[in-house]
């Protein structure tokens, strides 16, 4: 971590503690103790199978939020729907890498534009690692402000931003960059800065991890300062579960174990088509995130546990009431 980093996480962090028996739900002006959820899809417009299984998982289940890979094939088809609904809560997948073997995209920016952001073919990298270690700060800003603008030159709604595969995690200059943005543009960002239960799990081994911690809870604070909502912590672990009756498994457990505070769930729900089977073998297990979050014993259930469900379009709402 870079020195100015440091005194970013050790200057603001301290300010955080002070109001760290709070929520951010409490903040945001839910009741003490309340267990507030986003259940969000991530990809859409990355091909056709998540736009229509994530519309299947809205209308019929109890997931409350998306967010658009501006760089790839399908954004025009899912910018239909946000045509027809235009209350839904769309955000920006900020997408600096391309995954997959034969599906590949390039830089809304372009080539020459971002170079550190490509490989030999124009494509963004397959991997953050290759991000890391050939795409600067600077580059990093440009693309994802021109990811911005292309969705507004489309009529797109941004209730707010994450991270396609973490990218923007990778580093703190990245991270920097990404908190630096959302506060400018005044859309919200996907950053945990409560409790981080969840989080922190994910991190156990990581030999870095109260550095990173003390980083995200000082730009946390910094974002929360700007007048933009925080989450308390984010939970990734249902898309990581391949078989459908394991995942509802975690995801009783997880609303059981939901601690207080704002927590996001991200899932991925395509309605596989043939053609999926040729991009990703992940297909089966993204298809059974929208199967799970559509059963009829998986949406009582939140209700039962007396979870509230919310959008990012809502907390941005509630935080700035808080300003006027």
């Amino acid at each position: 971590m870079t020195l100015i980093y440091l005194m970013i996480a050790i200057g603001i962090v301290g300010q955080v503690f002070a109001g760290e028996t709070q929520t951010y739900a409490e903040r945001l002006g839910y009741p003490k103790g309340a267990r507030v959820a986003l259940f969000h899809s991530d990809d859409l417009g990355m091909f056709i199978d998540g736009n229509t299984g994530t519309i299947d998982a809205v209308e019929n289940g109890i997931v409350t939020s998306a967010s658009t890979m501006m760089p790839t094939g399908w954004v025009t088809h899912w910018k239909k729907y946000l045509e027809e609904h235009p209350d839904f809560d769309n955000g920006l997948h900020l997408t600096l890498t391309s995954e997959w073997k034969y599906y590949r995209w390039g830089p809304v920016a372009g080539v020459t534009t971002v170079p550190g952001l490509v490989d030999k073919d124009g494509h963004l990298w397959h991997s953050v690692a290759q991000v890391v270690a050939h795409a600067t700060a600077e580059e990093v800003e440009i693309e994802i402000r021109a990811q911005i603008e292309k969705a507004r030159g489309m009529g797109l709604p941004i209730t707010h931003m994450d991270s396609h595969m973490g990218t923007l995690f990778a580093t703190p200059e990245y991270l920097h960059v990404y908190c630096k943005v959302g506060i400018e543009e005044n859309i919200p960002v996907m950053i945990m800065g409560g409790h981080m239960t969840v989080t922190k799990e994910g991190y156990r081994r990581d030999k870095n991890r109260e550095a990173r911690f003390a980083l995200l809870r000082g730009l946390a604070n910094r974002v929360w300062a700007a007048g933009l909502p925080v989450l308390d912590d984010l939970y990734t672990e249902i898309t990581s579960t391949r078989d459908l009756e394991k995942k509802k498994v975690v995801i009783k457990e997880a609303l059981k174990n939901q601690k207080p505070g704002v927590t996001m769930y991200i899932v991925h729900c395509p309605n596989p088509s043939e053609t999926l089977r040729f991009v990703s073998g992940t297909g089966e297990a993204r298809h059974n995130d929208g199967l799970a979050m559509t059963d009829p014993k998986i949406v009582p259930l939140v209700k039962d546990e007396g979870i509230i469900l919310t959008t990012w379009k809502e907390l941005a709402e509630r935080r700035k009431a808080l300003k006027e």
